[in-house]
């Protein structure tokens, strides 16, 4: 078993299309309070103290209407606590991200599910801390991370936003409705969606519906799910991987800057306890997870060198 000891700081070094240039180090961090906390200075400074935010933070909330602005959502202010501290660093920093849960478990998402929605979203270059005193699930720490951009005057494209959105939204609903079945985990979900990004670019980043339900197929047996997931379920992450790439981020020059970030991610998701267990499980119930997409890199290597051979023999009859 070949095992990848990555940091947990990966370099996720996407650009958004909806920044003017390359985003650079902010002279001081953004804390970003969900609205619930406005009101009550007793949560927010239990909060405060979780995010390690400093007197010099630039302060903002993030309320409903930024909720359903950045991922489609619709919240009462009064539920929106999961708050968020971010400093953006230069081009090249990475992404590093803490889900800290001393006082209050995140319930729905892992640290691996953030950093996929982040990686299609476009936020890159950062060093990102989230939490809430009490109880979440999480869901609407995005916007604030959005609203801290906005905080500081740099465009987010919103449809990213809320593709990353629905991505997080249907990996939950997944891990939720297959809680209870042996042989999954969100780690195989998370890596066989990874690896799927991985391939659709490997083919050119502009594939049809049948073209990206193959990959899919693949892709759900490599990482143990075949058997395991639902019809539905497949439909929707067909659907999902449909509707990033309609929004272009697998094609020109993003895409090799995306497939990079996505195979940091795949190693750091196979390095951890978790997924280690999971290979184990799927083991005993006779399955095989593959541990690294490079399996993919190493076929598609091989698929093009044949290329190259069929081509160069129809050359020499040309």
């Amino acid at each position: 078993m070949i095992r990848k000891l990555l940091p947990l700081a990966m370099a996720l070094l996407l650009l958004a299309p909806g920044r003017a240039e390359a985003a650079t180090e902010w002279n001081e961090a953004v804390t970003v309070y969900g609205a619930a906390l406005e009101n009550d200075p007793q949560l927010q400074e239990s909060t405060r103290e979780i995010l390690g935010a400093a007197e010099s933070d630039k302060v903002a909330y993030v309320y409903s209407e930024d909720v359903q602005e950045y991922i489609g959502m619709n919240y009462s202010d009064d539920v929106l606590k999961s708050s968020i501290r971010i400093i953006q660093q230069d081009q090249g920093y990475g992404l590093d991200i803490t889900v800290d849960e001393s006082m209050g478990q995140i319930t729905q998402i892992t640290e691996e599910t953030y950093k996929n929605a982040l990686l299609t979203s476009g936020i890159t270059d950062a060093q990102v801390v989230i939490g809430a005193a009490q109880d979440v699930t999480g869901e609407s720490a995005l916007a604030g991370i959005y609203k801290a951009y906005e905080a500081q005057g740099e465009a987010i494209d919103t449809e990213r936003t809320q593709n990353a959105q629905e991505e997080l939204g249907t990996i939950t609903e997944i891990t939720e409705e297959n809680s209870s079945v042996a042989g999954f985990s969100q780690e195989q979900l998370n890596k066989m969606i990874t690896d799927i990004k991985i391939e659709v670019i490997n083919q050119g980043g502009n594939l049809a519906e049948s073209e990206i339900r193959n990959i899919v197929d693949e892709q759900m047996a490599a990482n143990g799910l075949d058997g395991i997931l639902t019809q539905a379920q497949i439909d929707r992450i067909v659907a999902l991987i449909e509707q990033i790439q309609n929004s272009g981020l697998f094609q020109s020059e993003e895409a090799q800057v995306l497939k990079d970030s996505a195979q940091n991610l795949i190693d750091q998701i196979t390095s951890s306890d978790s997924f280690k267990n999971a290979v184990d499980q799927a083991e005993s119930l006779g399955q095989e997870i593959q541990e690294s997409s490079a399996w993919e890199s190493f076929r598609t290597a091989v698929s093009n060198f044949f290329d190259r051979v069929v081509s160069f023999f129809r050359s020499l009859f040309n």
